[in-house]
């Protein structure tokens, strides 16, 4: 009986790496580096939200933010015009919530300085289109894949980037932790950090209220400042599974109708958690995407 209880558990491990639960399963496919330069490998795991534990396989992720630089190479490619124009940037969503907005809407999609950025202001559908012209491109790219084998692009479910963002240390934050701060007192993400010089207690009515000192708080206001208030797609380190700016900065688009997650840089700090969700109905200067993707059999 002792031997047959160590074989027993020799097949359950077993079972459990090829499945992919393990830290290193037995099926992940050795791709280039061209490829794993630029995803992330996100191991199958599970995930559980608002007290409901999902499954969840395995997959590349992006390590950033779609850039404005990739997007326009996609938009380049298109030989349709009418499509150019469907996915095209809607810039002038700068301008809806944001007094003197004007210089982002002019300059921030097409100025070399902004190639860097992550891409706002598009649609979820300009947003999935840009996964299928990416699955059509790495169609025809050697990345190391055996021939019986596809990649997929699409956009995450809200499971799939939960997960992600939460790597193998499940915590409020992708950094691992609940505070916003590193031990050194640097903030480590780009979000609304809210200060007490911002809050006022109205005298008559008793309620606090946030004073819009500059555009960042998310009020209708002005930009006061020069510093931009969108971070650079590697602005901030990596954390978990090697992915960045999984918190803050800008929201990212899910696969879910309407929804974006974890915070921007408008978000205050609860906002910007790895299980905070944004909705939205048109595009947005908070929004962007980045995409996830899946091996499968031809």
């Amino acid at each position: 009986m002792k031997n047959f209880g160590l074989l027993s558990v020799f097949i359950l491990g077993s079972f459990l790496i090829s499945a992919g639960f393990g830290n290193k399963p037995k099926d992940k496919v050795k791709l280039s580096k061209s490829f794993t330069s630029k995803y992330a490998y996100v191991p199958s795991g599970f995930v559980s939200i608002e007290g409901t534990k999902s499954e969840v396989g395995a997959f590349y992720m992006f390590k950033t933010e779609v850039s404005n630089l990739e997007y326009t190479e996609f938009l380049s490619d298109l030989k349709d015009e009418s499509l150019k124009e469907k996915y095209s940037v809607k810039s002038e969503n700068w301008t809806k919530d944001l007094m003197r907005g004007e210089p982002y809407a002019e300059h921030y999609h097409t100025h070399p300085a902004y190639q860097n950025y992550p891409l706002v202001n598009v649609t979820s559908e300009s947003a999935k289109a840009y996964c299928e012209w990416l699955t059509e491109k790495y169609a025809s790219m050697d990345i190391g894949l055996p021939d019986e084998m596809r990649i997929v692009f699409r956009l995450p479910s809200r499971i799939e980037w939960v997960r992600a963002a939460n790597g193998e240390a499940t915590s409020s934050y992708s950094w691992g932790s609940r505070y916003l701060r590193s031990t050194d007192g640097i903030y480590l993400a780009n979000f609304n950090a809210i200060g007490s010089e911002h809050i006022h207690r109205n005298q008559e009515t008793g309620e606090f209220e946030i004073i819009p000192l500059t555009s960042k708080t998310g009020q209708r206001g002005h930009i006061d400042d020069v510093a931009d208030v969108i971070a650079p797609v590697d602005g901030y380190a990596a954390h978990g599974f090697g992915l960045r700016q999984m918190n803050g900065n800008v929201a990212e688009i899910l696969a879910d109708s309407d929804q974006a997650a974890g915070g921007s840089w408008r978000s205050p700090g609860y906002d910007i958690r790895n299980e905070s969700l944004m909705n939205y109905d048109d595009a947005s200067p908070e929004v962007g995407f980045r995409p996830i993707a899946i091996l499968t059999k031809k």
